[in-house]
């Protein structure tokens, strides 16, 4: 199942954030099998306040194993996380998912109507 977490740092952690890094990257890639796209938060400043994750997990257990084992996570850096369950509709397996969607919304819209 698809989730995306996102954790955002606290505001004091960017010295630590730095210095962890390299063990938070070791993580990613120890984890690629299950990541569909990994990467940072940025204000408009392109400065990190955070991270995002969308994650192919088994379940929410899952996917909060796979934060709680981050380097960011075990060193307190993130002040708070986000796990939420996500349904991917692009890209998908199937090619015509987006008209079978449209499809089904348009008949709930007119369903709706009368």
């Amino acid at each position: 199942m698809p989730y995306i977490i996102r954790g955002y740092f606290r505001q004091e952690a960017e010295q630590k954030r730095l210095r962890l890094r390299p063990a938070h990257i070791r993580h990613v890639i120890s984890r690629l099998p299950d990541i569909v796209c990994a990467g940072a938060l940025c204000g408009e400043d392109r400065r990190p306040q955070g991270l995002f994750l969308a994650v192919n997990c088994v379940d929410r257990d899952q996917a909060e194993s796979l934060i709680a084992e981050d380097p960011y996570y075990q060193a307190g850096l993130l002040e708070r996380v986000e796990i939420e369950h996500f349904m991917q509709f692009a890209p998908h397996e199937n090619p015509r998912i987006l008209h079978e969607e449209l499809e089904r919304a348009l008949q709930s819209a007119s369903a709706c109507a009368n």
